[in-house]
């Protein structure tokens, strides 16, 4: 196998649902993996294209939209490195067309595998069956947090998003202030409002691309 290919191999043993997969199998799935790679703000897939493919993050970061009837985006997830997408939301349903729309957020690398491909593998591991129905359950509970979070006020959602983010990055967190604004569903400039008055808090610092967490559990009281 080339360096590359033996990379790639080495990545999937670690993420589910592939880590419950026989040596032999992963191998087999690697070797179909073709990677891809997207400049920021690069759209990898539209809402409504034809689907064929799991898609799974190597390195960088995806943000995935669906748009309200007026055209205007409306953030679903930010996922990173060893997350699946393209691929959840059509199980169970139409798996014929993407049901949102995947954008880079940054220089962004991903693996894509072709259903095929994945399915003949996925339907011969009872682990792998598991580990899908898992990340579905984390997927679902994400969005149903969503969901209700639209109903808070901006600082709330604000600190929440903060919150989950700090969780994942740590405390310097790689997003800009459009990011943020589209994740917790609000204006630009209500967003710039409510982190100016977390600074002035010393709750956090914000950057040029990046929010820096400076009082975590004052964020995280926010919410609780």
């Amino acid at each position: 196998m080339s360096a590359a290919s033996s990379d790639i191999l080495k990545f999937l043993t670690h993420i589910q649902p592939f880590k419950s997969l026989s040596p032999a199998d992963i191998k087999a799935v690697a070797s179909h993996a073709r990677e891809k790679s997207f400049a920021k703000e690069d759209t990898i897939y539209n809402e409504g294209d034809p689907a064929d493919s799991v898609w799974v993050i190597y390195d960088g970061r995806v943000q995935v939209f669906k748009y309200t009837s007026d055209g205007k985006p409306f953030a679903i997830e930010s996922l990173g490195h060893g997350e699946l997408f393209g691929t959840l939301c059509r199980m169970g349903g139409n798996n014929r067309t993407y049901p949102c729309t995947a954008v880079a957020a940054n220089d962004t690398t991903v693996l894509q595998i072709l259903d095929k491909v994945f399915l003949e593998y996925y339907m011969k591991s009872p682990g792998m069956i598991r580990g899908m129905c898992s990340l579905c359950s984390d997927r679902l509970k994400d969005v149903q947090e969503l969901r209700c979070m639209g109903q808070e006020t901006v600082h709330v959602r604000l600190a929440n998003i903060l919150t989950r983010l700090h969780q994942i990055h740590g405390d310097v967190i790689p997003f800009t202030k459009k990011e943020i604004s589209e994740l917790i569903g609000v204006a630009l400039e209500t967003t710039f409002r409510a982190l100016s008055d977390f600074q002035k808090k010393g709750y956090l610092v914000s950057l040029r691309g990046k929010i820096e967490i400076k009082k975590p559990d004052d964020i995280r009281s926010l919410i609780e």
